[in-house]
């Protein structure tokens, strides 16, 4: 496969539409996302790249789970308990388990935390084996094996 048919592949693997994806890959005729699309190797190139990329997805979704349930809160406590904090400290601080913050017109700040409790819920859950679902890729998936079982 050459370096363009492979950036098509990565490119409609990230979203882009077929004719967008081919001209950013460096296609010029305005047919070529459509004639790309339409052989076998692309087709399979896609459908692997996805595949992939699922399977990437879930793993970072339960590392971020695991972090969700065991992380450090440190950082948090400190932003809650500090008045100035420069940009620079902000930007180094881990603050992943914080869900929202409030700052009232009295001065105060208030911080709510994902629920620990419910990420250590998924992480067991998904340790079980229950599927996880990733609709969009599901469904890009499914219309790429249609397009290669059509034409069998």
């Amino acid at each position: 496969m050459k370096k363009r048919e492979r950036t098509f592949c990565l490119l409609v693997s990230q979203g882009k539409s077929i004719d967008k994806a081919a001209h950013l890959a460096g296609y010029k005729d305005s047919l070529a996302g459509a004639c790309l699309i339409a052989k076998d190797e692309i087709i399979k190139e896609i459908i692997r790249i996805l595949d992939n990329r699922k399977r990437l997805m879930k793993s970072l979704a339960y590392l971020g789970y695991e972090h969700l349930a065991f992380g450090n809160i440190d950082d948090c406590i400190s932003l809650l308990s500090s008045e100035n904090i420069s940009a620079d400290r902000l930007k180094s601080m881990d603050l992943f388990m914080i869900s929202e913050i409030k700052k009232p017109k009295d001065g105060a700040m208030e911080i709510k935390f994902f629920d620990r409790l419910k990420a250590m819920e998924r992480l067991y859950s998904s340790d079980e084996g229950q599927k996880e679902c990733v609709p969009f890729y599901e469904a890009l998936e499914k219309s790429a094996m249609a397009l290669v079982n059509r034409d069998e």
